[in-house]
């Protein structure tokens, strides 16, 4: 079976979560992805994080599968020079350096497309291109904070909270992936490469268009509102008797089966809660009146209530609760690998599935430099230079 991008060669020059998220997508669909890090210590999401295996941390392991590595300093002629030679030869490069960075280095798009015209060049940062923060460092949950979003996560009452995942890098990963096949096509129609920009930021100001658009209209500050929608009641996480289980129940078809599911029908006529304004306007109350109940059942008694009456809930899982969950079993998103240095590891399938051209964890995260002699050689160096290149410490 070829898979969709086979043929294809990627430059992956980033570190951490978001751009080597976005070069794992492209490899999963069959592009020779090749992982360009400093030849001191690589990427530093091989060690940033505990625990490590071998010297590799479980992130890097689960981000840099289907990739090959090579080691080259780009700040030294010769390094800048092999690192040419290879664009010269890419179909697209993934930048995700601290802005100004890649100018400095002599490998942005400008000077890429000099000896490479049909490149795709992909630049993800935190901030964009433009404005006074664009060569701030970034991070997801610095991006968390300036854009908005810890203003509307965490408890009423309570302080910024951060998002218990980076959903920021992983948003700017795929919007990266979805840029670079978008300009992908319009290479295929006519032959001219070009720079794609995406940024964190602008990720996270398009996850807030629900509820920032409301606020362009009212002027209203949303708010925190800990698990609750801040416009929909009953509409957040209650605690049962075991844990905690997720309910939705704010259109009106959904209101009385709610009532009925825990046996206080009467709150199904009361005049405070008749309607889905009234019951916004009364949160407080609906709230004091239902979640004692809620802790009288455990999750799966609440969830068969729900269920059996079409109401909308889950339960809120935690990381233990995955791998025994059969939703998530039926995904097939979790899966076994033997990786040769760490051993036997759980991990993550490719998210998106094609009927005829899935994707597929081919080969494990590489070890640093792991293919610096075969990715150079092919690119054109013979086995000398590749010796003094890493005599020199240029390459490893």
């Amino acid at each position: 079976m070829t898979l969709p991008l086979a043929g294809y060669r990627v430059l992956e020059l980033a570190h951490l979560v978001a751009g080597p998220v976005c070069g794992m997508y492209l490899a999963d669909m069959g592009a020779e992805v090749v992982k360009v890090e400093a030849p001191e210590a690589g990427d530093a999401s091989r060690t940033a994080y505990d625990p490590l295996f071998d010297g590799d941390s479980a992130v890097f392991l689960a981000v840099n599968r289907n990739k090959r590595s090579v080691a080259l300093d780009l700040r030294r002629p010769e390094g800048h020079a092999a690192f040419t030679r290879l664009a010269a030869r890419a179909d697209v490069v993934i930048e995700a350096y601290r802005g100004g960075a890649a100018e400095r280095l002599g490998i942005d798009y400008p000077a890429l497309a000099a000896v490479n015209p049909r490149l795709v060049y992909c630049s993800l940062s935190a901030f964009g291109p433009a404005g006074p923060w664009r060569e701030k460092p970034g991070l997801d949950m610095l991006v968390q904070a300036m854009s908005g979003l810890m203003a509307v996560t965490g408890e009423r009452d309570g302080g910024p909270v951060l998002c218990g995942a980076p959903v920021l890098d992983t948003l700017g990963a795929f919007s990266a992936a979805t840029g670079v096949l978008t300009a992908l096509l319009h290479r295929e129609r006519t032959g001219e490469g070009q720079r794609v920009d995406v940024s964190l930021l602008n990720g996270a100001l398009l996850a807030h268009a629900a509820r920032l658009s409301v606020f362009f209209v009212t002027g209203e500050e949303p708010g925190r509102q800990g698990s609750a929608h801040p416009y929909m009641v009953p509409f957040q996480a209650f605690e049962a008797e075991d844990g905690w289980i997720y309910v939705a129940a704010w259109v009106e078809r959904l209101w009385p089966p709610f009532c009925a599911a825990l046996e206080r029908e009467a709150l199904a006529v009361d005049p405070r809660f008749a309607t889905r304004a009234d019951r916004l306007r009364n949160r407080d109350a609906l709230v004091a009146e239902v979640a004692p109940v809620f802790r009288r059942r455990t999750v799966q008694e609440w969830m068969a209530r729900f269920e059996k009456r079409d109401v909308l809930c889950a339960p809120v899982n935690r990381y233990a609760d995955l791998a025994a969950d059969p939703q998530v079993r039926a995904t097939g998103m979790l899966v076994h690998q033997d990786h040769p240095r760490a051993g036997a590891l759980t991990t993550f399938d490719t998210p998106i599935r094609f009927s005829r051209t899935p994707g597929a964890i081919r080969a494990p995260a590489p070890a640093l430099g792991e293919h610096t002699d075969a990715v150079l050689r092919e690119a054109g160096l013979g086995p000398e230079e590749v010796a003094r290149l890493r005599a020199a410490g240029i390459a490893r």
